[in-house]
């Protein structure tokens, strides 16, 4: 038998730091000092989406999972 863990066990360990990682970059205006803006607020913008973007994803490998 594989020491490797069962895919679930992936896949939530991931979605898992995916959400700390959402968590980290879910901050207002009053919450850091130099709250970005321009290209930085847009590539914040886009980091938030692709993070998002792979949570759905885990979980559509969860729906084609045997």
């Amino acid at each position: 038998m594989s020491d490797l863990p069962p895919f679930e066990t992936v896949r939530s360990e991931a979605y898992k730091l995916l959400g700390d990682a959402q968590d980290v970059l879910r901050f207002g205006a009053g919450d850091v000092r130099d709250h970005p803006t321009g290209h930085r607020a847009e590539a914040l913008a886009r980091a938030r989406q692709h993070i998002a973007a792979a949570k759905e994803a885990l979980n559509d490998a969860v729906a084609w999972w045997p």
